[in-house]
């Protein structure tokens, strides 16, 4: 009986030790997959301004590079609008640029395909220049266009090693901003949507502010602004609006700039006692009709006249507890 329970134990032992090594070795090979189809990319410029009279042409130049493994690239035109107030985009995929689409005749690819969505072998380490024709027809309504050239890549080779696990597919995009323009110099309209500080704001913390900037005109403009901070006692402190794009149709969130770092408008002194005026000015791209808009906010030191009187209330309560000692001795 006991040599059948020994047995036993060894042939389980056995199998679970065979059980651990086909796991391990399972982890090793998902892990070396995992790294062989490794995929990275990156595309310049991030950002592509370009204006255009309407029939005219104009080529622009994109730098993609495959940073990971050798892979299957494909490049894409796709329209795209305000996500939220902070800058982010989202594609219109359902409408990206095709043989059939509007914008079919707006756009077409020079290299190194010459179809949009055609996909060529992009090895590992790689750099590939993306050349793209652009030419809105005379009857183009001149206002701006949102586009984004996607570049995407996957590791499904045609005629390659097998890959074990699923495809892996990776995408980057560089925003274009097409402005179709007669003149090159289309009116832009910047709106204060809002500027907030606080009405009362305790001393010794300091003011921050919330800028939202509007466009409801035809074309993208940068704000250029600041904030001009102004005590009842002491001097004036300025604070520059980071120059951010604001497309047409949409509100964005602007912080502010010092140096080249962008950052919550915020005074960098701390306030103390009185009247504190706020005035933000704004002009698209530094021209046009200036906006601006005061806000009003009172310093008062509510923190050190609590704590005075703490101090005040804990005096009295230890001086009256000294003599009721006194008295009772």
């Amino acid at each position: 009986m006991n040599k059948l329970l020994k047995f036993k134990n060894k042939k389980i032992k056995g199998r679970f030790f065979v059980f651990l090594i086909t796991l391990i070795s399972l982890f090793i090979i998902h892990n070396s997959v995992a790294e062989a189809q490794t995929l990275g990319l990156s595309i310049t410029p991030p950002i592509a301004e370009v204006m255009i009279i309407p029939g005219k042409i104009v080529t622009q130049t994109f730098t993609i590079t495959n940073d990971g493994n050798d892979g299957m690239a494909s490049i894409y035109i796709i329209p795209f609008k305000a996500q939220g107030e902070s800058g982010n985009v989202a594609l219109d995929e359902k409408n990206a640029v095709t043989a059939t689409s509007p914008y079919a005749s707006w756009f077409s690819i020079i290299s190194p395909v010459s179809v949009f969505g055609e996909k060529f072998y992009m090895a590992g380490g790689q750099r590939q220049e993306i050349t793209v024709k652009i030419t809105p027809p005379e009857s183009a309504t001149e206002k701006d266009y949102y586009f984004t050239l996607l570049y995407e890549l996957d590791n499904n080779i045609p005629g390659g090693t097998l890959s074990m696990g699923p495809t892996n597919q990776a995408r980057i995009g560089s925003n274009l901003i097409l402005s179709v323009s007669s003149d090159g110099n289309p009116p832009k309209t910047a709106e204060i949507v809002e500027f907030k500080a606080p009405k009362i704001i305790d001393s010794l913390e300091k003011l921050t502010f919330n800028t939202r900037i509007g466009n409801f005109g035809s074309y993208v403009f940068k704000p250029d602004g600041e904030i001009t901070i102004k005590p009842t006692f002491g001097s004036v402190e300025t604070l520059s609006l980071a120059p951010l794009n604001i497309i047409s149709d949409s509100v964005r969130n602007i912080p502010c700039l010092k140096g080249e770092e962008i950052i919550v408008c915020q005074s960098n002194r701390k306030v103390l006692v009185g009247v504190y005026k706020s005035t933000l000015e704004i002009t698209p791209n530094g021209s046009g009709e200036t906006q601006s808009k005061t806000v009003t906010t009172v310093a008062f030191p509510f923190s050190i006249i609590f704590g005075l009187l703490l101090i005040f209330i804990t005096y009295r309560i230890i001086k009256k507890s000294q003599k009721v000692g006194k008295e009772s001795s």
